[in-house]
């Protein structure tokens, strides 16, 4: 009898570690996933922000695409349609209630700056995409991963797609 106790003494002390390890493994994970949807806060909060602007303006009256590019200069962007079905896009620097309007049928969509940037230079991974302004003019920045792992940040001009600025191997 004093045998059979033991046992199941043991089974009951190793139940419980194991409820202890996932317990614990599922507060981690809660905690996890709190932390990332505070830090996603600020970039919803600048989404809505730019979304009211550009529909209050009359500039936009869907979104269908959000861009937040930041290097020396934070801009925000979004990607829709106007009254006319014709797609808009905006792009605001930073807390600015500023907005800069561009006809996306007068430049490169990102699918083909993403080609573009494939084709001159290969990169391992895209990491970020976005319309900004660079002295005035709007433009498509990116940053990547080239094959030896180096971040490199590079600028096209959003008419035409030619090269304004390159930083490489940061």
């Amino acid at each position: 009898m004093e045998m059979r106790s033991t046992v199941h003494g043991r089974r009951g002390k190793r139940l419980r570690r194991w409820l202890l390890g996932i317990l614990i493994f599922l507060v981690i994970i809660l905690i996890g996933v709190s932390v990332l949807g505070e830090a996603q806060k600020p970039v919803d909060t600048a989404k809505d922000r730019v979304t009211k602007i550009a529909k209050q303006s009359g500039k936009l009256t869907t979104v269908s695409k959000f861009y937040r590019i930041s290097r020396q200069k934070v801009y925000y962007s979004a990607v829709g349609e106007n009254k006319k079905n014709q797609k808009i896009g905006v792009i605001v620097q930073g807390k600015s209630d500023k907005l800069t309007t561009i006809n996306m049928t007068d430049g490169l969509s990102e699918k083909q700056v993403r080609n573009l940037l494939n084709k001159q230079l290969h990169p391992k991974k895209i990491t970020s995409i976005g319309l900004a302004l660079y002295k005035k003019v709007p433009v498509w920045q990116l940053t990547f991963v080239d094959k030896d792992d180096n971040l490199n940040f590079i600028t096209y001009q959003f008419s035409d797609g030619k090269q304004v600025q390159s930083i490489r191997h940061l």
